[in-house]
C-alpha cells in the first residue's frame, strides 16, 4: 500500500476525520461499515486507485479518526459527508458504501438530494432493520429487518459490556461464509477499530432508522450487491432494486463468499462487478 497516501480534514462540528486516498481520475468515495476502519477496503483501493481517485474514509471514531464523544449517529455522519465533500471541492462522486456506510448515504439523499452523486453502490444493507410485528414475513424480508425492539437496547448494550477478542470473532463468523478463511477473519478483525461507547450509540441509532420512503428518491445509477448467505434477508436488495430506476443487482452466492463482507471474501469477482458497473456508467471516466 505504498501508493497510498493519508490525510485529514476537520468537519463543521470539530471532528478531525481521517481518509486514505490513492490514484487520480473521477472520484470514487467508499464508506465502511460500523466499526470498520478505512483499511477494510485495502485490496478496493489497490484495485479501483489504478482506474480512479479513491477514497476510503476513516468515519468519527473510527480508525484514526478522532475519538470524539459526540455525533454518533447517521444524520451527523451523513453531515459529515457532506463537509467533506465540501472541502475537498468534489463533484458528482461516485460511492461506494458497506453496511452502515449506505445508511449514511440513505440518509445523506433524504436531507441533500443526489445532486454530488454520480453513481451509488450500496453492499449488503437494507432500507429498514427494525420488526415492525404488524409486518408479515414477507415484508421482512423485502425490508431486510433482523431486529426486535424489546431487546434492542440489550443487543447495543454489549458493546460497552463485552470487549473480549472472543465476542468480536463471533460476530465476524456469523457475518462470513463457511468458506471464509482464518486470513478473512483475522482481517476483519483488525480493521474493528472503535470504541464500545460510541459503536453501542451509533448502532442503536442507525437500527432504529426506516429509508423506505428514501429508495425511491434514488435517481442516480445503482448497484446493489447482497450475499445469498447475509444474515441480512438479500430479498431486501431485489425489493430496493425494483424501487430504484436506471439500478442493477448483484447476488453473489455462498460459494462466492456471498455473506456480509463479500468484497474481502472475494476481492476480485466483487472488484470486476463494481468496475464494470462504474464503466457503463456515464461520467464516470473509467479509465
Amino acid at each position: 500500500m505504498d501508493d497510498i497516501n493519508e490525510h485529514y480534514c476537520t468537519v463543521s462540528d470539530g471532528a478531525k476525520l481521517h481518509y486514505l486516498q490513492a490514484g487520480t481520475g473521477s472520484p470514487l468515495i467508499m464508506l465502511p461499515g460500523g466499526g470498520l476502519s478505512a483499511n477494510i477496503f485495502q485490496d478496493q483501493l489497490i484495485e479501483f486507485s489504478k482506474h480512479y481517485n479513491v477514497i476510503s474514509l476513516d468515519k468519527r471514531g473510527h480508525g484514526k479518526s478522532e475519538k470524539v464523544d459526540f455525533g454518533y449517529r447517521v444524520s451527523r455522519f451523513a453531515k459529515d459527508i457532506y463537509d467533506l465533500l465540501e472541502q475537498l471541492k468534489l463533484e458528482r462522486v461516485n460511492l461506494l458504501c458497506h453496511s452502515l456506510g449506505a445508511s449514511i448515504v440513505y440518509h445523506y439523499i433524504d436531507m441533500f438530494g443526489t445532486e454530488a452523486i454520480n453513481s451509488l453502490t450500496i453492499v449488503d444493507e437494507p432500507p429498514a432493520l427494525l420488526i415492525n410485528p404488524d409486518w408479515s414475513e414477507q415484508e421482512i424480508k423485502d425490508y431486510g429487518a433482523l431486529y426486535q425492539a424489546a431487546t434492542l437496547h440489550e443487543l447495543t448494550n454489549t458493546f460497552i459490556k463485552d470487549k473480549s477478542p472472543d465476542f468480536k470473532m463471533q460476530l465476524i463468523d456469523a457475518m462470513t461464509t463457511q468458506y471464509a478463511t482464518l486470513q478473512h477473519k483475522q482481517f476483519i478483525f483488525d480493521c474493528l477499530d472503535i470504541p464500545g461507547e460510541a459503536a453501542a450509540k451509533l448502532y442503536f441509532n442507525n437500527i432504529c432508522q426506516d429509508y423506505r420512503d428514501v429508495i425511491s428518491k434514488i435517481d442516480i445509477p445503482t448497484l446493489y450487491i447482497t450475499g445469498r448467505a447475509s444474515l441480512i434477508p438479500w430479498q431486501s436488495h431485489v425489493w430496493m432494486q425494483q424501487l430504484t430506476p436506471n439500478s442493477k443487482l448483484a447476488i453473489f452466492e455462498e460459494k462466492e463468499g456471498g455473506n456480509h463482507f463479500i468484497f474481502v471474501e472475494n476481492p476480485d469477482k466483487f472488484n470486476k462487478v463494481v468496475l464494470d458497473f462504474l464503466a457503463e456508467t456515464p461520467n464516470s471516466n473509467h479509465a
